[in-house]
């Protein structure tokens, strides 16, 4: 079989060589063109035997099979030739644009009109925004040919093709803001399986990205499919809409690979249409989606929306969107982030109570924090309703991580099998208590409504530990608080006046009279959990863009190991035992290829220890302001006969020291001043040395960050029962997430340019 479990990683190391492509996002969609291409190609082949007549679209010299394959002579186009045909040539046709030699026309650009069917149509749609990132022709051509190897007439190959198609997806996750058009196929295929599709549906998705929706909706729908009439059924079955230019060409081409020869996916704004304008013809049996959420749309978007309902949210728009389009007695699923349920403002309220007063909510199954990581880190939660009546009473259900994992990410994702509870409970529901929470219970719409005034964020997570989001996902959060609170203040305050004026109170005010505090509680909490999530997020490598021209950490790491054996030999430092290979359940979070996880030990060495022999300035866990991290001004000068039995370890400029006793292990700081006699620090601390490649200031934020800190206070690290600590061999063996030298710099001058702007919400 042509095609190999290395195929995606072939074409990206070929790529890091490129000077064009920057990023896994530029990437994946260099990568994409060119299939799409190569699958069409593909197609045609079976049009031309099933189609008398039939005529590409594309000009024949700029068919795949004629350009991208070697003549029968073993020749090729490459290098330049390559390069300026695929920009000057290839690319304008496609797009639509004439290709002149003077005032005569080489090549006219495709032509699309009403009457051209939509498989011919989909080449120009697809190509309108696309873009050849590769800058040299040699590189290009070695992609093309790996691309060129996928047979499509082996079934084998095709079939592997779709554990390809699965990992281009994968990495769109950790692809910058590309991975808005993921939804783990988990989710979409429990939504499909719970939704019962049926032949002679319709099912939509106004914002398909790369078509996850659609492809688990046919899944389930093949299952019915017995003859070929059927099969046309389910060919005419799906509807999709999608904005974003390299989203919808990764669907099409998905449509094409599941034999979707006249796929109804169109590339468009979903919101850029009169929501009142809306008829019959254009509502389906069901809608499957996961709206995008995060963004703002501006007032001309809104425009096309009634007043009640003109969020300036896109997610809120979307909701809008799918209860205008949803047939009499069709049925929805969709996913919604956790501000879209607790949210308060005009137009979520409004959205609500018709969700509530005119559809029947009667399902929400609200997911872990990461099963969309790491993309967000917001909680999602899935609404599942018909257009049959209004509401009467909705079941919450809160499906948990399962015991064997403390999150879901790219390489641990969630699976199918992992809402086996849920399907199991779906088809007998029954309330599930759990402490304070609930893991399941109902709730009539009148209590929805008027007790909880739309706030249904009901069915909460007990957190065992602290949940960092991501920084954007935790400024939504937090204007979404805000203004929830807002709402829920001004509430009460009509409340009050209505009371007052002899009015009758139509809600529970015991629900809002705390809303001034839990105010000031978010505004005290908003900084510090700020300066947690962009210290997160500077370790996961996602504060500043990674680039190739910078080198790896693997190359990083060996010149380490190359500088410490000199150490080592020169007797300066001692010899090291040997530390034990990284687990894959030690991992917590993914990170980009050029990066590498190194235990701590691995990187850094220390000066040992000496028992003081002369006056020295003592550096105790009460030395550091573990607020501040930085040494105290005054220096405690101590006498070697007067000497603690902790004063021991070596310290000198430039060293980070770490507290490992608690509760002072946030007591962290960089040995940055000069003493008047010797410093020597206490034994409750680990010190470190930064060799050159490991800037000591990156590796004082990883110190600092949520995830090294849950990592030492971990209870099975805990040693000694008055002051419990984590012992110095197991601080040692703590992992550290390492990138490139030049990477390194950058974080460190992005963190210090952002965390100041923290303290200044204090």
């Amino acid at each position: 079989m042509a095609m190999q479990s290395g195929f995606i990683k072939r074409i990206r190391d070929i790529m890091r060589m490129d000077a064009g492509i920057n990023g896994d996002a530029q990437r994946i969609e260099q990568m994409v063109w060119m299939l799409f291409l190569k699958v069409y190609d593909a197609k045609e082949d079976d049009w031309e035997l099933n189609e008398d007549n039939y005529e590409s679209i594309i000009p024949e010299d700029l068919r795949w099979r004629n350009w991208a394959k070697a003549d029968s002579n073993g020749h090729a186009m490459t290098g330049d030739k390559l390069l300026n045909f695929v920009n000057n040539t290839l690319f304008p046709v496609l797009k639509g644009n004439d290709v002149k030699e003077g005032d005569t026309i080489v090549y006219e650009g495709i032509k699309v009109t009403p009457a051209t069917p939509i498989k011919k149509a989909i080449v120009k749609s697809t190509f309108e925004d696309a873009n050849n990132y590769m800058k040299d022709g040699v590189y290009l051509r070695q992609v093309v040919d790996i691309i060129d190897e996928i047979e499509f007439d082996d079934v084998k190959e095709s079939h592997a093709f779709g554990f390809v198609y699965e990992e281009i997806l994968r990495e769109l996750q950790s692809a910058g803001s590309s991975g808005e058009f993921y939804t783990p196929r988990a989710v979409t295929e429990f939504m499909a399986q719970m939704i019962k599709p049926k032949l002679g549906e319709k099912m939509a998705d106004f914002a398909c990205g790369t078509g996850g929706f659609i492809t688990s909706w046919l899944g389930q729908l093949s299952k019915q499919v017995t003859d070929t009439s059927a099969q046309k059924q389910l060919d005419d079955s799906i509807y999709g809409i999608e904005k974003k230019p390299f989203p919808y060409l990764l669907c099409v081409t998905n449509m094409l690979l599941h034999d979707i020869e006249v796929p109804n996916i169109y590339h468009m704004n979903s919101l850029k249409h009169s929501l009142l304008d809306y008829t019959d013809d254009d509502k389906f049996d069901v809608i499957l989606m996961n709206p995008p959420y995060g963004g703002h749309e501006d007032k001309s978007i809104q425009g096309f929306f009634p007043d009640d309902l003109a969020s300036s949210e896109t997610a809120d728009l979307f909701m809008s969107v799918i209860l205008y389009r949803l047939k009499k007695n069709g049925r929805a699923a969709v996913v919604v982030p956790d501000g879209f349920l607790f949210g308060l403002d005009n137009a979520k309220v409004n959205i609500k109570k018709k969700l509530i007063g005119e559809f029947n909510l009667h399902t929400v199954v609200r997911l872990p924090s990461s099963v969309f990581s790491p993309y967000t880190s917001i909680t999602t939660n899935l609404l599942f309703f018909d257009n049959t009546k209004p509401t009467t009473e909705t079941w919450f259900y809160r499906v948990d991580i399962p015991s064997d994992r403390k999150h879901f990410s790219k390489t641990k994702p969630m699976e199918l099998k992992h809402f086996d509870d849920c399907i199991a409970w779906w088809n007998n529901r029954e309330v599930i208590p759990d402490g304070e929470y609930f893991k399941a219970q109902k709730f009539t719409a009148d209590y929805l409504l008027n007790e909880q005034g739309c706030n249904i964020d009901l069915c909460g997570y007990p957190h065992e530990e602290e949940e960092v989001l991501a920084p954007a996902d935790l400024i939504q959060k937090y204007e979404e608080k805000r203004a929830s609170l807002n709402a829920e203040i001004d509430r009460t305050i009509l409340a009050l006046s209505a009371s007052l004026n002899g009015e009758p109170v139509n809600f529970d005010t015991q629900g809002t009279i705390n809303a001034c505090g839990k105010m000031d509680d978010l505004h005290k909490r908003f900084p510090e959990d700020m300066k947690k999530s962009v210290l997160q997020y500077a370790i996961q490598g996602k504060l500043v863009e990674q680039r190739p021209e910078e080198g790896t950490a693997e190359e990083l790491y060996r010149q380490i190991q190359v500088e410490k054996q000199k150490l080592i030999k020169a007797g300066k430092i001692k010899k090291e035992k040997p530390l034990p290979e990284i687990a894959e359940d030690e991992i917590p979070f993914d990170i980009p290829e050029s990066w590498k996880w190194v235990r701590i030990g691995a990187l850094t060495y220390n000066w040992g220890q000496k028992t003081p022999d002369s006056r020295f300035c003592y550096i105790d866990v009460g030395s550091v302001n573990n607020t501040s991290h930085t040494l105290n001004k005054e220096n405690t000068v101590v006498e070697a006969k007067d000497a603690s039995s902790r004063a021991k370890k070596i310290v000198k400029k430039g060293d980070v020291i770490f507290a490992t006793i608690r509760p002072y292990l946030k007591n962290i700081c960089i040995i940055d001043k000069k003493f008047p006699c010797e410093p020597i620090a206490s034994t409750a601390f680990a010190v470190m040395h930064c060799p050159e490649g490991l800037l000591n200031k990156y590796l004082y934020y990883y110190l600092l960050s949520p995830t090294f800190m849950r990592f030492a206070n971990a209870r099975d690290k805990a040693k000694g029962v008055a002051y419990p600590a984590i012992g110095e061999k197991d601080f040692f063996n703590g992992i550290i997430a390492l990138p490139p030298v030049a990477e390194q710099k950058r974080i460190v001058a992005k963190l210090e340019e952002i965390l100041p702007l923290c303290e200044r919400l204090k």
